[in-house]
């Protein structure tokens, strides 16, 4: 999996009221739409994270599967990847321009999400971040970025996961 957390502002309030929502992207067992002995509902997801959150109200949860469109100009999974690894904050969604107002949500998020990994990854996708050796999200360079003046190349490499039913997990190829 790969998991993201997302924080927005709601400013409508006398005070912001802040909400975070966690994108995640999760590799199944090939057979998992197939049949019900793996599968899970909307309605179970919902039930285990109200249980597991110990909420007295029904969150939303919202799962889909990534299917392929050729109908589309972009890979529903490139598409759902990006979905999930967005920016955690974004300004445009808490900053107004009540200057008090931005500079509380902004010491208010600082104290919130210090010390807090905002994305994490497990299973078969941090193999395979290793792997490609990616650059850690939490502790890497935030200054030097990719700019307009910069030749970046862009490398694609599709890499082939296979279920094994004896390990009970995926294990990739190692030909790339």
């Amino acid at each position: 999996y790969v998991r993201s957390t997302e924080v927005t502002v709601n400013h409508e309030a006398d005070q912001p009221m802040y909400h975070h929502h966690m994108h995640v992207l999760l590799f199944v067992k090939n057979g998992y739409f197939k049949g019900t002995d793996n599968y899970i509902s909307q309605a179970e997801w919902t039930g285990y994270w109200k249980r597991a959150m110990k909420l007295s109200y029904v969150p939303i949860v919202n799962v889909e599967a990534v299917k392929p469109n050729v109908n589309r100009q972009k890979n529903s999974l490139l598409a759902s990847a990006q979905e999930t690894a967005k920016y955690q904050v974004k300004s445009k969604d808490i900053l107004t321009n009540n200057q008090e107002q931005d500079l509380q949500v902004i010491d208010d998020l600082e104290q919130a999400l210090a010390g807090s990994r905002q994305i994490s990854y497990g299973g078969l996708l941090k193999e395979v971040r290793k792997q490609l050796q990616l650059e850690d999200v939490e502790n890497g360079d935030l200054i030097n970025t990719d700019s307009d003046d910069q030749q970046v190349e862009q490398v694609v490499r599709e890499i082939v996961a296979k279920w094994d039913y004896q390990r009970k997990n995926y294990f990739t190829l190692n030909d790339f």
